[in-house]
């Protein structure tokens, strides 16, 4: 019996040592970007696709062309947006506000 509540008490030290070392690690600050995406005359492109590289999220436009997405702050990110007539756009930055208002270039 004592063996067994020597064991109970080393697996919950250890546990706690073990969550309490993780905490430090997830203090990041996640911050939500709402922008929105047009064209070059600031018409609204709707349904516009926006991939985030490093984490694989896809997203969506919705029909005004405005999307919200939650990123980390200390990371940089690469995005890439694309639609039907209209060239892909590529922007990688640390500062998310440049993720805000995007305009697309429509194919010749």
């Amino acid at each position: 019996m004592l063996k067994k509540l020597i064991y109970i008490f080393l697996f919950l030290t250890f546990s706690a040592v073990s969550f309490a070392g993780n905490s430090d690690k997830e203090k990041t600050s996640i911050k939500t970007v709402a922008g929105k995406i047009t064209d070059t005359a600031g018409e609204s492109i709707a349904g516009a696709k926006i991939i985030i590289a490093e984490t694989g999220e896809t997203f969506f436009a919705d029909f005004e062309g405005n999307f919200k997405i939650s990123l980390k702050t200390d990371k940089v990110y690469s995005l890439s947006i694309n639609t039907i007539g209209y060239q892909t756009l590529e922007v990688k930055s640390t500062n998310l506000s440049l993720f805000s208002d995007l305009a697309l270039q429509a194919l010749n």
